[in-house]
């Protein structure tokens, strides 16, 4: 069975986190900035709604004082384009010791590959949000299970259906070690939270690189190592 140290894990995402910050933290700003472009909240409508405690109530304030304008869908692919070359700058930091060697050609994607990155964001999102409005715990085991399906797609050539079955694979046998990390990761959350907004950013550049981390150990445990021996 694939082992994994979560005091390793944490320690080295902490260590990678330290080294890089200022290029991960700039990332997260501005796919921040983006992932909310184009929505809009009215709030004289929110006015007094602390007032009224109704759950119906609140739902349709909420409703009403939403609007969103066209530059939703700009938003939207400028922050999963952010989060494409994140997880390739995540990589390249742990496996060559920086982001990148050249910042245009890293910037640089590939339309397919991209469009396969999209796909698996995407469904990802979406099976782990039905599975959890079903009775939580459906949600939480595919989350756990596809945990690593949006890096897959992001960093290797591979198909859709690839990316979700290389993570189903990778997973098997230690979900509750991988669910314990997530435990981990919500703890570091928490602490950063409590530091303030900047505290938060950078806890979310340590749980990144934790994502990172654990995934190249166990495909390392998975793939074999070939010795040539000499006759």
């Amino acid at each position: 069975m694939k082992k994994i140290s979560i005091e390793s894990v944490v320690s080295r995402s902490w260590d990678l986190a330290v080294k890089h910050w200022p290029l991960f933290v700039l990332l997260s700003i501005i796919e921040g900035i983006f992932s909310n472009f184009g929505i809009n909240y009215d709030t004289s409508v929110l006015t007094g709604l602390g007032q009224n405690p109704d759950p119906q109530v609140v739902a349709e304030a909420l409703s009403e004082s939403l609007s969103v304008s066209p530059w939703l869908a700009v938003g939207v692919l400028v922050s999963i384009y952010l989060g494409f070359i994140t997880y390739r700058f995540l990589r390249n930091a742990l496996s060559f010791g920086k982001p990148y060697e050249v910042l245009g050609d890293e910037l640089k994607i590939d339309v397919t590959q991209f469009a396969i990155f999209f796909a698996v964001e995407l469904c990802f999102g979406l099976a782990v949000g039905f599975g959890t409005l079903l009775c939580i715990l459906p949600g939480i085991f595919l989350a756990v299970r596809w945990m690593f399906a949006p890096l897959i797609a992001a960093t290797e050539d591979v198909s859709f259906a690839e990316a979700f079955g290389r993570s189903w694979k990778l997973t098997e046998g230690n979900f509750w070690n991988l669910l314990l990390l997530g435990i981990v990761a919500i703890g570091i959350a928490i602490v950063g939270f409590l530091c303030c907004c900047v505290g938060l950013i950078f806890a979310e550049v340590i749980i990144n690189f934790m994502m990172v981390v654990v995934y190249q150990d166990l495909k390392d445990q998975e793939e074999p190592t070939y010795v040539d021996v000499e006759a």
